[in-house]
């Protein structure tokens, strides 16, 4: 998943959460009834989570390039790292 395809999986959680809630809300405060709104949130959560938590193919449309290498520079860290720790 590339940082774009992070914001938006978490934006859809976010606004899916939120729309079932208030959906939830309304209807539960119709009906006088608080289970009403824990059960739309609860299809909520599970819809976002099915939709947001696999790594998705739109969640990938944008990939990072990384740096090429820096030619000559390999295992020169590593040198370094050992001589200090001698």
């Amino acid at each position: 998943m590339d940082y774009e395809g992070q914001k938006l999986s978490e934006n859809l959680f976010f606004y899916i959460i939120i729309l079932f809630g208030s959906i939830g809300w309304v209807y539960g405060c119709f009906l006088q009834d608080f289970t009403y709104v824990f059960y739309s949130w609860s299809v909520g959560v599970f819809i976002s989570v099915v939709l947001c938590v696999p790594d998705w193919p739109i969640f990938n449309k944008h990939p990072v390039k990384w740096l090429d290498s820096v030619p000559g520079r390999e295992g020169k860290g590593v040198e370094r790292e050992s001589k200090k720790s001698k």
